[in-house]
């Protein structure tokens, strides 16, 4: 029996703490609360208090942890360990120093009047030193997170820290990376040789940049590393792509190119970007179609429904018919140029927790479905098709909720409501339409809440009331 948690072993005090942080996980809460708006003198505005959205996953980790690190830090900085027990290092640690700075007084500092330079990418290149100096810290690392570096410079140098790093796992790099990087550089991280360790976790994430730095004659470079052979991601498991950019951003090109290896995903995320379409998205998809377990396609808020023209793509390649080859897909949140009830009605679908689809429309229909007889009944047994699967996944003992988005209103076939903005059929119809409302906390965008003033508060109604509204055209598609 040891006498101390410190004379236990590290692989078995690692596995401790990791499981201590799982159950720290599922006990703090994940989202962020706030009001719809701010109240303004003189205007009668309905306050709402909302769920905003969910936090960032690094955050709701780094909170999980923030009670071991404070009791393990001296007690590992004494022993020497050059492997943190988070498995995280990071090149740039100004996410984790705000963090930490939460619990801390301001700081008194007096600031000198002397101009002092700094070295901008001096973090960065202290990293690499340490490790080409220590072989063995550098093996230790499992994740790296590069983040601010988007100068051909600073790439140089990232990769060479990623060379370094044999045991890498996860890592987090800007989108630059993926123009500045050679085919030599993209095939050493992904691991090519039996000495080196796959990574399995790819993320990318875009900024907007400056004009001084687009227009630097010696940014613009593409080194088209995807058109090499040499570069394989059949090691990866999960691929996550965020933000948007006006500097060289990734599109579908970029992912049909990537899809040509990437067979072997099973999370697949790309959320706030607008530079990528569906089509890229089911080259993804279908290139790991055995393995994919999580499906994430959220475009960035200002373009998410204003999807590609549906004569641009290929009627043959049906997205909802593409998803369903997908027998392995879990978890699901996506925007869709069109859906049709053929999505929720070919079983077995191992589909599970909240799954969201966003549409433009119904396959086939491009206008407003009540405008056709057929249109409004293929939208109409869609619900139905969500309810059916819905209810067959319970008897399971699954939960599973799906959350429609057409245009501008949001279905829950399980609960027969619909949340929108009703405000102009309400005055259409003189107060006598809907019978009965309630306060919605979903918002246009296909998100929780409203954000900003031209955002109107949604209500919710009835599946039936919503009928009846289409009927007599106080509301449309």
């Amino acid at each position: 029996m040891p006498a101390s948690i410190d004379t236990l072993p590290y692989e078995i005090l690692s596995a401790i703490l990791e499981e201590v942080m799982s159950i720290s996980l599922r006990d703090l809460p994940k989202y962020t609360y706030g009001l719809s708006q701010a109240p303004e003198p003189l205007q009668d505005v309905q306050i709402q208090r909302v769920v905003r959205g969910l936090k960032a996953p690094d955050t709701v980790q780094w909170e999980a942890s923030n009670s071991i690190r404070q009791v393990n830090r001296a007690g590992e900085a004494a022993r020497g360990n050059p492997e943190p027990l988070s498995r995280q290092s990071f090149s740039d640690m100004w996410e984790y120093r705000w963090m930490d700075s939460r619990n801390l007084d301001k700081s008194q500092t007096r600031y000198a009047k002397t101009t002092v330079y700094r070295d901008p990418y001096y973090s960065l290149k202290k990293a690499a030193e340490l490790f080409r100096q220590s072989p063995i810290t550098a093996a230790y690392v499992r994740r790296l997170w590069f983040d601010g570096f988007y100068a051909l410079e600073t790439s140089a140098i990232m990769f060479k820290i990623l060379r370094l790093c044999c045991n890498l796992k996860i890592v987090t790099l800007p989108w630059t990376a993926l123009r500045y990087g050679s085919a030599d550089d993209w095939s050493q991280l992904l691991g090519r040789g039996r000495e080196r360790r796959h990574i399995t976790s790819l993320e990318l994430l875009a900024v907007d940049l400056k004009a001084s730095q687009i227009n630097d004659i010696a940014n613009q470079v593409d080194r088209k590393a995807l058109n090499s052979s040499s570069i394989n991601f059949s090691s990866l498991k999960r691929l996550k792509i965020f933000g948007s950019t006006n500097f060289m951003p990734i599109t579908d090109e970029d992912m049909v190119g990537i899809s040509r290896t990437a067979t072997n995903l099973e999370e697949l995320h790309v959320t706030g970007t607008s530079s990528l379409t569906i089509k890229g998205i089911m080259a993804a998809a279908q290139a790991s179609k055995s393995t994919l377990r999580t499906l994430e396609y959220s475009p960035l808020s200002a373009d998410g429904f204003v999807h590609p023209d549906p004569a641009n793509y290929d009627p043959k390649n049906h997205c909802c018919h593409m998803l369903l080859q997908c027998q392995q897909l879990r978890d699901l949140s996506i925007s869709l140029p069109s859906i049709c009830p053929d999505i929720f009605r070919h079983l077995p679908l191992h589909w599970r927790g909240v799954v969201q689809i966003r549409a433009g429309g119904l396959h086939g229909f491009y206008t407003d479905p009540k405008d056709s007889t057929e249109g409004f009944q293929q939208f109409w047994n869609t619900i139905k098709e969500a309810q059916a699967l819905m209810e067959s996944r319970l008897k399971d003992n699954i939960q599973l909720d799906i959350e429609l988005f057409i245009n501008q209103w949001i279905f829950e076939p399980r609960f027969s409501r619909v949340h929108g903005n009703i405000e102009i059929g309400e005055l259409l119809s003189d107060g006598l339409w809907p019978i009965s409302k309630t306060s919605s906390c979903k918002g246009p965008r296909g998100h929780t809440s409203t954000y900003g003033k031209e955002d109107r508060p949604y209500s919710c109604i009835s599946e039936e009331s919503f009928r009846k509204g289409l009927r007599h055209s106080y509301i449309s598609f």
